[in-house]
């Protein structure tokens, strides 16, 4: 737990933009990293931890623990992280707001915007399945079972219900690849 925290901090402290003027340690490691994303973020790996631990009695307090911080990261930011979901080292809430994650699987340093959701569709059990280095823009949906490769940038407001391959670029609704090119500044840090 406490190796992804870190990692996902180091992330966020990277790609937080720090206006020229502001490069104070507050600026850079404190205000960075008390956004509301990342509290929703670091109560998501807590979370996470707890459902892990192999002690039934102990899983079950923390648990409870749990289930009262993300009540409260829900209502005051409108994040639901859900706490089986499996998110690699790197993962950075950038905005909050009408987020929703509910995958199977999501690799390394995954950045997502505000309004986004990942989920399964009504009936089917089966979440998507999300590669490393992947950019969801604002207000992005990714549903049903779909599979999305590495270095993938999904643009602002774009529907994902088919596969996309790695390295490429897909927007529109339903979201169709528009480039094959893997260069971005969204994927740089």
């Amino acid at each position: 737990m406490f190796e992804n925290i870190r990692a996902d901090l180091v992330r966020r402290r990277l790609a937080y933009k720090v206006r020229a003027g502001d490069q104070s340690f507050f600026h850079k490691y404190i205000k960075a990293n008390l956004e509301l994303g990342a509290i929703a973020q670091l109560v998501f790996r807590y979370g996470n931890w707890a459902v892990n631990l192999r002690i039934p009695v102990v899983r079950q307090i923390l648990y409870g623990v749990y289930w009262i911080l993300n009540m409260g990261v829900l209502l005051g930011t409108g994040v639901n992280i859900q706490s089986r979901c499996k998110i690699g080292k790197g993962f950075i809430v950038h905005n909050f707001s009408c987020i929703f994650i509910w995958t199977t699987s999501m690799g390394e340093n995954c950045t997502v915007n505000q309004g986004v959701t990942i989920g399964s569709i009504k009936g089917s059990t089966v979440s998507p399945q999300i590669g490393n280095n992947v950019f969801f823009g604002s207000g992005c949906k990714v549903l049903g079972p779909v599979k999305i490769g590495n270095n993938v940038i999904i643009a602002a407001n774009s529907l994902v219900i088919t596969d996309v391959p790695d390295n490429c670029t897909v927007i529109g609704v339903p979201a169709r690849i528009v480039s094959r090119d893997a260069k971005s500044e969204y994927l740089k840090v």
